[in-house]
């Protein structure tokens, strides 16, 4: 009983690393940019990055930051009593 277990636990590891290697070759073939590049020039990789940090804050733009900037410096200079 115990060696038929201990070949089935053997077996179950065998066939997870079979699997685990043919993952990570197939994974490997695709995974790769088509040219050796991703992007073409410094400027297509710089523009990838500003149009990501554009689109994640819309609202972040100067004029809204000192808007708020000015509101926080507001609140801090309240007077004790107000508070």
């Amino acid at each position: 009983m115990l060696r038929q277990l201990i070949n089935g636990l053997l077996a179950a590891i065998a066939l997870g690393g079979v699997v685990i290697v043919s993952s990570g070759v197939a994974w490997s073939n695709i995974a790769g940019p088509v040219d050796g590049r991703a992007y073409a020039t410094r400027a297509d990789f710089d523009q990838a990055f500003a149009d990501a940090v554009a689109a994640s804050r819309p609202g972040n733009t100067p004029a809204q930051r000192e808007k708020l900037r000015e509101i926080g410096w507001k609140r801090l200079n309240a007077p004790i009593a107000s508070k």
